[in-house]
């Protein structure tokens, strides 16, 4: 991922007080995901939203579309922990799919703290993924 890509995301995560949620699209080879574009979306939870996230099923459909059209594929979902650290709750892996890479951004009071990557594997556990983030 590069540099002003995560920039792009914490513009609009660092600004609103509940995990946010966004989908990673780019090209996706058998060395490595290469994040072009982000797609932010509206957290969709109907329950506590500063500790949960969820993403409304017409907005996987709409970042699927958008891949396609740019030919392009969705590489993964990201949201934030708002003061807890980068790793993934229950509730994310009982929420995950297969094959998509999960970031997850931790944000101290609003700031940007922590970065990581997760894939869940076929025993439905996470294991954490190498994340590069280069100069822009």
């Amino acid at each position: 991922m590069e540099e002003n890509i995560l920039k792009e995301i914490l513009q609009y995560i660092e600004k609103i007080p509940e995990e946010s949620c966004g989908f990673l699209l780019g090209k996706n080879s058998n060395r490595a995901k290469r994040v072009i574009k982000i797609l932010p979306v509206k957290n969709d939870s109907k329950e506590n939203r500063k500790k949960k996230y969820s993403i409304n099923p017409k907005d996987f459909i709409e970042a699927e579309k958008i891949a396609i059209e740019n030919e392009w594929s969705l590489l993964g979902v990201y949201h934030s922990h708002l003061n807890w650290p980068a790793s993934p709750s229950e509730t994310d892996r009982i929420m995950a799919f297969p094959n998509l890479s999960y970031i997850i951004i931790s944000l101290q009071e609003q700031v940007f703290s922590e970065i990581r990557s997760w894939k869940l594997t076929q025993a439905k556990t996470f294991k954490e993924e190498k994340l590069v983030i280069t100069k822009s």
